[in-house]
């Protein structure tokens, strides 16, 4: 079977599946980048130079229908032999690809994270939550304020609002209960804050539902800060005031009592261990760990993907590509799976559960557990094969001096962070199409990414092209390690600035080049509050239209 031969969809089709709750994966299979730019909403974004390495993580059900886009058709064709060769049974590509689906006049989507946010900017136009503006803020830190940072630890640490607790989102409430901050003696009011304003809203929302008063979110986080003209600090305090001696039971019962509050209402439901065993196996199941990452480390459910409560918002579009499958929800007890189940209901999908009594209860069943990091699978190079030639870096810089061209094919913001100097960047997905313009065949091509499994995935496509090639033994974090010259920027990379700073995680590191400019900041919050807007105006427009049908 070739590329060409691969079955088509159309999107009228998909539509019908997504009406029906039908199971199915829909996948956009360019760069992050790209995606960013303009995607068929609905879609998840899974660059083909990764579906080796997640496909199956991401979508463990061989049977279900797994449809696949590009720009056109190129790269998802290629992405389709891949997934057929690892075993799906009903796949396809969009017929023309976004360029069709635009064609029909539709509207893509732009950024990550579309669902969540969506959400959150809802909350944010319905009043739900009161926002303050830097200003605002800056009064109320001279009058005494508690400023919480709902973000992940490393976003944290690269800077926060000064005197900011560190409080990752889907642990403020528990944490505000123990330290007593809904006791009548606190005085100061609470300001949540994020880098933009989803969690900064959803922080400060669930604090008001747990009945702390006079709570706010800091509007347009820290980007609004420094836009401000003021300055973040990376001093850390990870421990909130007590303002009440709470005992540790009391605080658990009063976060239960919360969680079982805002859980109510909600599609969610409560699973028990057994009959979560005989969900997974008749089911599409997402087992979701709400818990830190350490304690994920610790130990988890099989096959969990682990998503602390407090990322959920920004997460569930790029980690579920099935979006009607079942979702169960599971902590150490049931307290933060509960309201990981009910944000997820309010977001959008549909079939929600909660495991009861968490992962105490699934052992106490005598059920199997594992340990290891979130993202142990990395290190995974099973796959490779003893005919793959590498080199050491020091042979690998005699080969570049003697001629030799290297190709980089991680991500765009990657090579803009750190690259070796006249390297070029081609992704991985789009080897094929590129190869022949970039890379002479009489040359010899090294090729690296940061672990080697890119590079690896990468060099089967070089042979199959006839190149002679050798992979950089230990990638780049080997190269950095012996102490190899790097550099920053996108020189030898064939991508607009534009594509590159979207490329980059929120959290990650940026160089000089792709640092968000005050454009870039404006452009982002301008996106982020127009999703609100939208999601307004199409509910006005609704109720219009049901009021017409009354007779």
């Amino acid at each position: 079977m070739s590329p060409d031969d691969v079955a088509t969809v159309d999107f009228a089709e998909i539509e019908r599946w997504r009406a029906a709750g039908r199971p199915h994966a829909f996948i956009d299979v360019r760069e992050r980048g790209e995606y960013a730019l303009g995607q068929i909403p609905g879609g998840c974004p899974l660059p083909r130079g990764l579906l080796e390495i997640l496909m199956e993580r991401l979508v463990p059900w061989k049977h279900l229908p797994v449809v696949l886009y590009s720009s056109g058709e190129y790269r998802s064709r290629r992405a389709a032999m891949t997934c057929l060769e690892l075993g799906y049974q009903d796949v396809r590509v969009l017929a023309g690809g976004l360029e069709a689906w635009s064609a029909g006049g539709r509207e893509p989507a732009y950024g990550v994270n579309v669902l969540g946010k969506t959400f959150g900017e809802a909350l944010s136009v319905t009043d739900q939550v009161h926002q303050v503006d830097p200003g605002e803020l800056a009064g109320l830190i001279e009058e005494g304020v508690l400023i919480l940072d709902a973000r992940t630890k490393s976003e944290y640490e690269k800077g926060h609002i000064p005197g900011a607790v560190h409080v990752p989102g889907g642990e403020i409430v528990p944490r505000a209960l123990r330290a007593g901050l809904d006791a009548q003696t606190r005085k100061q009011p609470i300001v949540v804050h994020c880098a933009g304003r989803t969690r900064s809203i959803l922080g400060a929302y669930v604090l008001s539902q747990a009945g702390l008063a006079d709570v706010h979110a800091l509007r347009n986080g820290t980007m609004a800060w420094v836009m401000s003209g003021r300055e973040l600090e990376s001093e850390g305090r990870n421990e909130l005031p007590a303002l009440a001696r709470v005992p540790a039971a009391e605080a658990a019962a009063k976060a239960d009592r919360f969680a079982e509050d805002f859980v109510r209402g909600t599609s969610a439901r409560p699973l028990t261990a057994t009959a979560l065993r005989s969900l997974l196996e008749r089911e599409c199941v997402y087992l979701v760990d709400v818990r830190l990452e350490e304690e994920f480390e610790e130990a988890h459910l099989p096959v969990a993907l682990s998503c602390p409560a407090g990322q959920l918002a920004n997460a569930v579009d790029e980690f579920l590509p099935v979006r009607d499958a079942h979702l169960v929800c599971y902590s150490s007890g049931q307290t933060r799976a509960r309201i990981g189940a009910a944000l997820l209901s309010r977001i959008g999908y549909r079939t929600v559960w909660w495991l009861e009594g968490g992962l105490s209860a699934w052992r106490d069943d005598g059920l199997p557990v594992e340990t290891g990091p979130p993202e142990r699978y990395l290190d995974d190079l099973d796959f490779l094969d003893g005919a793959t030639p590498s080199m050491r870096p020091e042979e690998a810089a005699r080969a570049l001096s003697a001629g030799a061209v290297l190709v980089d094919v991680r991500r765009s913001s990657e090579y803009a962070l750190c690259h070796v100097p006249g390297s070029v960047w081609i992704p991985r997905g789009d080897l094929e199409r590129r190869a022949g313009k970039a890379l002479p065949k009489d040359q010899f091509v090294m090729v690296l990414s940061d672990r080697m499994l890119r590079s690896a995935l990468a060099a089967r496509t070089l042979r199959d092209l006839g190149y002679d090639y050798a992979v950089l033994d230990g990638g780049l974090t080997t190269w950095l390690a012996e102490g190899w010259p790097t550099e920053e920027g996108l020189k030898g990379a064939n991508v607009s600035l534009q594509e590159a700073k979207v490329d980059a995680e929120l959290v990650a590191a940026r160089p000089n080049i792709l640092e968000r400019s005050r454009e870039d900041m404006e452009r982002y919050l301008e996106w982020e509050e127009r999703l609100g807007i939208e999601l307004s105006r199409g509910q006005a427009h609704q109720e219009v239209t049901e009021e017409d049908r009354q007779p």
